[in-house]
């Protein structure tokens, strides 16, 4: 089964606080997604993470690389299948985006796991909660629901 892994999971996972949904997620069979908004959020929010401090802050001092050096981020993320984001999709998220008060990023995530057939979203964002269930995407947010097969 195809299930979109959300920016939030990579960032709390990241943070030792909430890891054990994407753990299960990554030791399952399921097939596991992002797309490049997930990964521009993820990578961001890490430099923070590693940095100690703001990524402006760590791009103002030229410590882009220094920072980016304490993480194998190439690695971790060829653990996820890369979705690109079609065309039609950019349309489709601003439709979203009107219909269930979404912001950009979030739109573009919902639009890319429906015009993907991707029946399955995992995520700890609230904004989800709605609109998935009015878009026929199952919102995963708990172990206990990952789908079996």
């Amino acid at each position: 089964m195809k299930i979109f892994v959300g920016g939030g999971l990579l960032i709390e996972y990241e943070k030792q606080t909430k890891t054990e949904l994407l753990e299960a997620l990554l030791m399952s069979q399921h097939q596991i997604f992002l797309n490049p908004i997930v990964v521009s959020e993820y990578i961001y929010q890490l430099l923070g993470i590693l940095g100690g401090r703001s990524p402006m802050s760590i791009r103002e001092s030229k410590k882009i690389a220094e920072t980016l050096d304490l993480h194998d981020t190439a690695e971790f993320l060829s653990a996820f299948s890369i979705l690109p984001i079609p065309d039609g999709s950019l349309f489709l998220a601003i439709e979203l985006m009107k219909k269930h008060n979404l912001l950009p990023n979030d739109a573009l995530i919902l639009a890319s796991c429906k015009s993907q057939s991707v029946a399955v979203l995992a995520s700890y964002d609230s904004d989800f909660t709605n609109a998935c269930r009015e878009e026929g995407i199952v919102l995963l947010n708990n172990v206990a629901d990952i789908p079996m097969t």
